[in-house]
């Protein structure tokens, strides 16, 4: 009997011997392997104990919870690009859903499991390939680079005085900045023809229980989400799009996104405390300066679907997360532009 490992030594393994099956013996089946033996090795190591299953998906720590989501996300999307059909794969999507609904991340591979909680030192790929571990490490470094400056910055819109709020604004625009290089880094590891090769293959919409879920896109990280809710640059356009989003983000997320989005932006408390007579140049400077970065990352962005996405197939006109991309990133860079200009006009009357 195949049971759910659970010993803390193997925090990088979950699921046990399906979770190394994942790490070790995937990539290769999907490169060469039958799509038969893809289906029965796979479907051999997953775990038939419910009982130490619901033990795990109500005990264990969320990390090893998303950690195994990913394991059976992967798995499934693996099957699925093969033609294996939906109800051989029933078990698979039984335990999915059983995670889904004590994580509260939607029953596929997510952001979250690709990228957030994937572990160096076992990585899950769909092809071991350089290219996808390069792709894979750019993301986590983009991060690594954003989370801390946007926890500082949740607690400035909340507490707006606070005497380091130029310190925090800085290091946002700062840490937008290192984003910024890091996604315009991805050239150097990941080879354009590989790319749209496993960006069709992988990365795909999942029907599960009547309802179709997107794959892991850039546009469910929430620290961007919250960069540009805190700062100001969301119009209602912006806030329709956040609502759509917010199943596939964890709750935390989901919960620091909703307390954001009730509460007055830095831009729209400074502009009124100007208005009002305080001197607030200083704060909205730096907000005029964060746009700058946001834009910039942006056009990164852009440059970047050029390179791996149109000018390898035209074609191609929708990103991951379900949004057309000519329409989906402009309408991002305007909305920034808009609110640079709108405190820059503020500002100009005081220079």
């Amino acid at each position: 009997m195949t049971t759910v490992n659970c010993m803390r030594e193997d925090l990088h393994y979950p699921l046990g011997a399906f979770s190394r099956f994942v790490v070790n013996e995937l990539p290769p089946l999907n490169k060469t392997g039958s799509p038969a033996d893809l289906l029965r090795l796979g479907l051999s190591h997953l775990p038939d104990d419910d009982q130490q299953l619901i033990e795990f998906a109500y005990h264990r720590p969320y990390n090893e919870k998303v950690l195994a989501m990913g394991d059976l996300g992967i798995y499934l999307i693996s099957c699925l690009k093969q033609g294996i059909l939906a109800p051989e794969l029933h078990r698979v999507y039984s335990i999915l859903d059983l995670f889904s609904l004590l994580t509260g991340l939607i029953p596929r591979d997510t952001y979250a499991s690709y990228i957030a909680y994937n572990p160096a030192d076992s990585l899950r790929t769909f092809t071991g390939d350089a290219s996808e571990v390069a792709f894979i490490t750019r993301h986590q470094q983009s991060e690594l680079a954003l989370k801390p400056a946007v926890e500082e910055l949740v607690k400035l819109q909340s507490a707006p005085d606070m005497p380091e709020r130029l310190e925090i604004l800085g290091a946002v625009k700062a840490a937008m900045r290192q984003v910024r290089k890091e996604n315009a880094e991805v050239h150097k590891g990941v080879d354009p023809v590989f790319f749209i090769t496993f960006f069709r293959d992988y990365f795909f919409p999942v029907e599960v229980n009547g309802i179709s879920y997107n794959a892991p896109s850039g546009v469910h990280i929430a620290g961007v989400i919250l960069t540009d809710l805190i700062t100001g640059t969301a119009d209602d356009g912006y806030m329709a799009t956040t609502h759509d989003l917010l199943p596939y983000l964890e709750p935390c997320e989901q919960f620091r996104i909703k307390n954001v989005m009730a509460a007055p932006s830095l831009k729209q408390t400074y502009s009124a405390d100007l208005k009002a007579g305080r001197d607030r140049s200083s704060e909205l400077t730096l907000l005029v300066d964060i746009y700058d970065e946001i834009i910039k990352f942006r056009n990164v962005h852009q440059g970047l679907v050029s390179r791996y996405i149109r000018n390898q197939d035209a074609s191609v006109a929708r990103g991951t997360g379900g949004f057309a991309f000519d329409i989906f990133l402009q309408e991002r860079i305007d909305v920034v532009a808009q609110a640079k200009r709108t405190v820059t006009d503020k500002l100009e009357p005081r220079v």
